[in-house]
């Protein structure tokens, strides 16, 4: 009995001692970051039945050093923790997307767009006047550099986000480790009741936590080392002991061919773009077929397809128009879009093409498994690839905030360069026309301009109908004749343009067999036309000794060739003001061919009616929306205030999830957390607890001490 009186007085002593130690080590780690609050797991040592008066009880067992831990709140933490990381990184990176269009203390796009509108408005008034159109070129000049300045400003962007992405991707892949090496190092430490490496499982979760603010992860802790930590969307990055690693991969294409089909072929492309493209064919057969194969474009993973300014689904047809065995390209957006193979295509066969950087699973047997972020037209993301955490982030802004405000500059630019060129186009300056060169490049000669395949950038605008060429005597100035252009001399009657079927060659020969309105062949011929580079040459026959002058243009075919424009380039890096209108402002077309052949030096109707459009609706069209009720300005003007609201939408998400974020991590805390109050409560309770045992064990030794005195 007195042996036992000692044995539970000894227990005690080393229960109060842990529970002391363990309450010293809780107040030393109050501001360690990490640290959760330790407890002893205490347990009845039992008792003796056998001897009376019975159940007598052995004193305590300190079993073990545990944690106050909630998996529950802890999980939760990491599923809130990764999307407020995304919309707090994403909301700093708008800052400064936002700052590059905002114009409220300088100078920007909005007010040079109003300047170059202004400067024609002013030549209108002084047509003849030479400062006033050198001031229009200054303007234009300073137009050309905000467009080039603004898209720079947003690639800088793009190219920041690219670097943070490679060093994301980098941490992610050494957290990946880390936390299989701790899963190793935990099972070795792990004594099941006697030993729990508390230390190394405030540290792997650490380390889960800033997985979870570069990518949207979760985990599965089925004990020990067996701890598993995948994306949301199932591929793992530790399971176990075993790691796995994301990678950033260059441009690359994927196919995805039906089981029945029998096409050997692939994609294949030329160019790059912010969106990812999923090519569907939609007709089968082989090259040559009536109709022939097509295909269609999603640039959202499929869940829209590509369409028209009418609506209508835009569908593509596979052709070896020239012959040489090989599919024609395609120009689709900002990609030229080809196949490997001619023969065999297969309705439902797809094909991702990614013409960017992209981010990777590595899975050892099967090969990379595309994962990148990608938010699709309605502003939804794709939930089969990542969705939180600061790679999210990177890649929304890189690819769907910068992807969409270039999509929507260019168009701004693109609108500008065809409405200013195609007024332009069919107008006249101060002097006429010696040689004329078309700044935009066909880039197969032979296809039908109105084409796919002939790779314009302005086919789509192309229509039915002629040109009108007025000459001049060279020497005196005084009208000879006018021309039109007949693309089927053998068929009475002058046959008109046709963009579905005329190819540049057709634009060519018909400029050099030029016809009268009755159809008779001008003699000799006025013009020599030539193709180099893919851009068409129109210079004055010698021997006819005149000049000429660009009148009435149904087609738009000047226009989309770069013939007598102001502008060249079809987008907002390579906008400019044509090389030959800056190297003579007399070819700026102020004026234009009247009734009576004449082309007066003071008449302003060009430089007018490019003027109007400053306030004139026109035509603006993205893949995804075509506005046709909006001035240019007006359009650039709400391209501001969408980036104001997506600023405003990261904002207002930020603040959410942190919010949320921030109230788990209390909760967390309040479970895990050290408490001084409370610990010093605790180390007062437990020293109390050890003088009472101590005191326990005296009392005990007390009566021994007596029991063995009756002896004498």
């Amino acid at each position: 009995m007195l042996s036992g009186l000692l044995n539970i007085g000894q227990s005690a002593l080393n229960a109060s001692q842990a529970w002391i130690s363990v309450t010293g080590n809780n107040l030393a780690n109050v501001d360690t970051e990490g640290y959760s609050r330790q407890y002893v797991d205490q347990r009845d040592a039992g008792g003796l039945t056998a001897t009376k008066p019975g159940a007598q009880g052995l004193g305590v067992n300190a079993q073990q050093i545990m944690r106050f831990f909630d998996a529950f709140l802890e999980r939760s933490y990491v599923r809130q923790s990764t999307n407020s990381a995304r919309w707090d990184e994403q909301d700093t990176i708008m800052t400064s997307l936002e700052n590059i269009f905002n114009e409220s203390n300088r100078a920007g796009l909005s007010s040079s767009l109003n300047k170059f509108f202004t400067a024609w408005q002013d030549l209108a008034l002084r047509p003849d006047d030479t400062a006033t159109r050198e001031s229009l070129l200054s303007y234009a000049d300073n137009l050309s550099d905000m467009f080039g300045s603004t898209m720079d400003g947003i690639k800088a962007i793009q190219k920041e986000m690219d670097v943070s992405i490679g060093q994301t991707v980098d941490r992610v892949n050494d957290l990946a480790k880390s936390i299989a090496d701790l899963n190793r190092q935990i099972t070795a430490n792990t004594v099941d009741g006697i030993s729990n490496p508390n230390s190394l499982l405030d540290k792997r979760d650490q380390l889960v936590r800033e997985l979870a603010t570069l990518a949207d992860v979760e985990t599965i802790d089925n004990g020990k080392g067996n701890f598993r930590v995948q994306l949301t969307t199932g591929q793992p990055l530790v399971d176990g002991l075993n790691s796995y690693e994301l990678r950033v991969m260059g441009p690359r294409t994927e196919d995805r061919v039906m089981g029945n089909s029998t096409y050997t072929g692939t994609v294949k492309y030329d160019g790059s773009d912010s969106h990812e493209y999923t090519v569907d064919i939609v007709n089968g057969g082989d090259v040559g077929d009536v109709p022939p194969p097509q295909f269609r474009v999603s640039l959202d993973g499929g869940k829209t397809w590509l369409r028209d300014e009418n609506g209508q689904e835009l569908h593509f047809d596979i052709t070896d128009n020239d012959g040489d065995g090989e599919v024609d390209p395609v120009l689709v957006k900002d990609l030229k879009i080809s196949f490997t193979s001619t023969t065999d295509f297969h309705v439902g066969d797809k094909f991702d093409i990614v013409p960017k950087s992209g981010l990777y699973w590595i899975e050892p047997t099967h090969g990379p498994q595309n994962i990148t972020p990608q938010v699709r037209f309605d502003g939804t993301d794709n939930q089969s690839r990542l969705t939180g955490g600061k790679l999210a982030a990177y890649y929304n802004i890189r690819d769907d905030n910068c992807g969409r405000y270039m999509d929507e500059l260019n168009a701004v630019a693109s609108s500008l360069i065809w409405e200013v060129n195609r007024i332009h186009s069919q107008g006249t300056g101060l002097s006429m026309l010696d040689y004329a060169q078309g700044q935009q490049k066909v880039e197969d000669i032979s296809q039908a301009l109105g084409s796919a395949q002939a790779i314009l950038p302005f086919s789509d605008r192309l229509q039915e109908g002629n040109v009108n060429f007025h000459f001049y005597d060279k020497t005196t100035g005084d009208y000879t004749a006018s021309g039109m252009l007949d693309f089927d001399p053998a068929t009475p009657g002058i046959q008109n343009f046709d963009p579905s079927r005329h190819s540049l060659e057709d634009v060519r020969d018909a400029i050099n067999n030029m016809v009268d309105a009755d159809g008779n062949p001008l003699a000799p011929p006025p013009l020599n036309a030539s193709i180099q580079d893919g851009k068409l040459i129109i210079e004055t026959n010698p021997a006819a000794n005149v000049s000429f002058g660009m009148g009435t243009d149904s087609t738009g075919l000047m226009a989309a060739l770069g013939i007598n424009t102001f502008f060249s380039g079809d987008n907002a890096s390579n906008l400019a003001v044509n090389s030959q209108v800056h190297s003579n402002t007399n070819l700026i077309a102020s004026g234009q061919v009247n009734g009576q052949h004449q082309a007066n030096v003071g008449d302003n109707a060009t430089a007018e009616a490019i003027g109007k459009l400053a306030s004139k609706n026109v035509t603006i069209s993205t893949l995804w929306k075509t506005v046709d009720n909006q001035s240019i300005s007006q359009y650039y003007a709400n391209l501001v205030t969408t980036v104001g609201s997506d600023r405003r939408l990261s904002r207002t998400n930020a603040e959410y999830h942190t919010a949320l974020t921030n109230d788990l991590a209390e909760r967390t805390a309040s479970v895990s957390g050290v408490n001084m109050d409370e610990e010093m409560s605790n180390l007062i309770k437990y020293q109390h607890s050890y003088t009472a045992a101590a005191k326990l064990i005296t009392t005990a030794d007390q009566m021994l001490q007596t029991l063995l005195g009756l002896k004498q």
